[in-house]
């Protein structure tokens, strides 16, 4: 059983993910900066935690909603990269940036350029 604070952690991370894919769908990039950074602060918190929070960050790359999932991926890809590009992969079908997002998120892994985010 997940303990309350990860739950908070996760569900935090899902709705601000949301909250940056519309802002940036709206291009208001000042929004957008502000939730890329409260995204990036929560990720430190999860994988603070330890193994249990990386492993409940990577159980959200199968959320049912892609860009919850493609954001998980992007966060989890050192974890377990064959999955988080799978992910990747179904996302990039979609049309309009998220999907393009997605491809870029695999190009730079792929050629090396991107290695993930830092701890």
């Amino acid at each position: 059983m997940r303990d309350d604070r990860l739950t908070r952690l996760l569900h935090r991370f899902a709705t601000t993910a949301a909250a940056h894919h519309q802002a940036l769908e709206e291009m208001n990039e000042e929004r957008s900066n502000t939730h890329a950074q409260m995204i990036a602060g929560l990720y430190r918190s999860i994988v603070g935690i330890g193994e249990s929070g990386r492993q409940a960050l990577l159980e959200l790359v199968d959320d049912n909603d892609p860009v919850v999932a493609g954001m998980a991926a992007v966060y989890s890809i050192r974890y377990d990269s064959k999955r988080c590009l799978a992910t990747l992969a179904r996302v990039a079908l979609l049309p309009g940036l998220l999907g393009f997002r997605a491809s870029m998120a695999i190009e730079r892994w792929e050629s090396g350029e991107w290695l993930g985010p830092e701890e």
